[in-house]
C-alpha cells in the first residue's frame, strides 16, 4: 500500500471518529443517549468510507490534475485552500519555481492559485480550529496571504525554503 493511501486511510479514519463524536452527541440532546449510541458509530463509519471512496475516486484525481509540461513536480498532495470561509477541496503542487493548486469540481469557488516561489516573503504553521496542527500560511510579497491544509506541512515548508534558497 502506498504512502498517499495510508494517508488518506488514517485521515479517513480521522474524520470517521470527530464525525461520530458530534453526531453522537447532537444526537443526545435531540433524541436521546440509547439512540445516539447506536446510530453515531453507524453514520461515524458510513462519513468515513465516504471520504475514502471519495477523495481516492478518479474523477476528483483527473479534476485536480494539472497540466505539468514535462517540468518535475517536487511534492504533490491533497489539500483545502481557503478562499473566505470555505475550505476548497483539492491538491497542491509544487514545481521549482512556483505554488499551484487546483481545486475539484465539488466546491463553490473552483478555481486553479499559483503562487510563483520568489513572490513568497513568509511560511508559517496554523492549526485548523485552533486545535489541528495542518495549516501551512504562504504571504506574498504583495500582501496576499494564502491558507492551505496539508499532510506533512514541516516538509512542504523545507522544500519551499530550499527552492527559495536555490532562486
Amino acid at each position: 500500500m502506498t504512502t498517499e493511501k495510508k494517508v488518506l486511510l488514517r485521515d479517513s479514519f480521522y474524520a470517521a471518529v470527530i464525525f461520530a463524536v458530534v453526531f453522537g452527541v447532537i444526537e443526545t440532546y435531540m433524541v436521546s443517549i440509547p439512540f445516539a449510541a447506536i446510530t453515531a458509530p453507524i453514520g461515524g463509519v458510513l462519513f468515513g468510507v465516504f471520504i475514502y471512496f471519495f477523495a481516492s475516486s478518479k474523477i476528483v484525481a483527473k479534476q485536480t490534475s494539472i497540466n505539468d509540461n514535462g517540468e518535475e513536480i517536487i511534492l504533490s498532495g491533497r489539500a483545502n485552500h481557503f478562499k473566505g470561509a470555505e475550505a476548497v477541496g483539492g491538491k497542491l503542487y509544487l514545481f521549482k519555481d512556483r505554488l499551484e493548486f487546483k481545486s475539484h469540481s465539488f466546491n463553490i469557488q473552483n478555481h486553479q492559485q499559483r503562487i510563483d516561489i520568489t513572490d513568497i516573503t513568509a511560511i508559517t504553521f496554523y492549526s485548523s480550529l485552533g486545535i489541528i496542527p495542518n495549516g501551512l500560511q504562504i504571504t506574498t510579497k504583495h500582501g496576499l496571504v494564502e491558507k492551505f491544509v496539508i499532510n506533512s506541512r514541516k516538509r512542504w515548508k523545507e522544500e519551499i525554503e530550499q527552492l527559495q534558497f536555490l532562486a
